[in-house]
């Protein structure tokens, strides 16, 4: 078990690849924190953990609301004494359209659930791994983190912000022995739904579980490695 006996939170754990990632993690050991704003879907999920005889905690928060991620970091640390991962996994498209066509309430949803969620979890979670002298932080990002497509402005925007919140940050955290790395991810499977894409197109995207390989790898390589991006993209697909 590559992750037994750490302690991992997994944010947007309800669905998509926060909940591949909590099940394909607790597989390997890690104690799972899974947090998300649905306390249905987060229990079905810690109860098919229990399952299996593996370990999971379900701790329902808005990660947009630094009050209750605050309180839930303090709770992780009441019951399981540190935290090893923080897995930033929650995200939200919403539509597709040009820029004129978001309303002021559009743009904020975006920018808090994909952008400032992150530096709310983060920023909890710091002062813990610094205290250990170890941590390993994972943001999902996306391709479009790197270069804007048309009709996703406010997505593109959240997720280069992402891309220069996560540089910052493995520069500063380096020192204290805690990694950050940022995972660009081309479509996922799971994010289209919004979109309504034809049938044919719905196969061809990333899977929720193809991601979480990749979120395990980045978080179990050899002690003198480290990646601060690694890119994921579909076989068939540019985007």
């Amino acid at each position: 078990m590559a992750l037994k006996g750490r302690i991992a939170i997994i944010t947007g754990a309800s669905g998509g690849v926060g909940y591949a990632t909590a099940r394909l993690f607790a597989r390997q050991g890690a104690v799972v924190v899974a947090v998300a704003r649905d306390r249905d879907r987060l229990e079905w999920l810690v109860g098919e953990i229990a399952a299996e005889g593996l370990q999971g905690v379900s701790l329902p928060t808005d990660v947009t609301d630094p009050v209750q991620v605050q309180r839930m970091v303090d709770q992780t640390m009441r019951l399981l004494g540190r935290i090893d991962v923080l897995i930033n996994g929650v995200g939200a498209v919403l539509k597709l359209a040009p820029l004129e066509q978001f309303a002021d309430a559009d743009w904020n949803y975006i920018i808090q659930t994909n952008l400032t969620s992150i530096f709310y979890t983060t920023r909890a979670v710091i002062p813990h791994m610094k205290n250990q002298h170890s941590g390993t932080i994972l943001n999902i990002g996306a391709r479009i983190g790197k270069q804007g497509i048309a009709n996703f402005a406010p997505l593109c925007a959240a997720k280069f912000g992402i891309t220069g919140l996560s540089q910052a940050l493995a520069q500063e955290l380096r020192p204290y022995n805690i990694f950050v790395t940022t995972v660009f991810a081309g479509m996922i499977n799971p994010d289209i739904h919004p979109l309504n894409p034809v049938e044919g197109f719905r196969r061809q995207p990333l899977s929720a579980d193809d991601v979480a390989q990749a979120i395990l790898w980045a978080c179990t390589l050899p002690p003198s490695l480290r990646v601060d991006e690694l890119p994921l993209m579909p076989r068939q697909l540019d985007m």
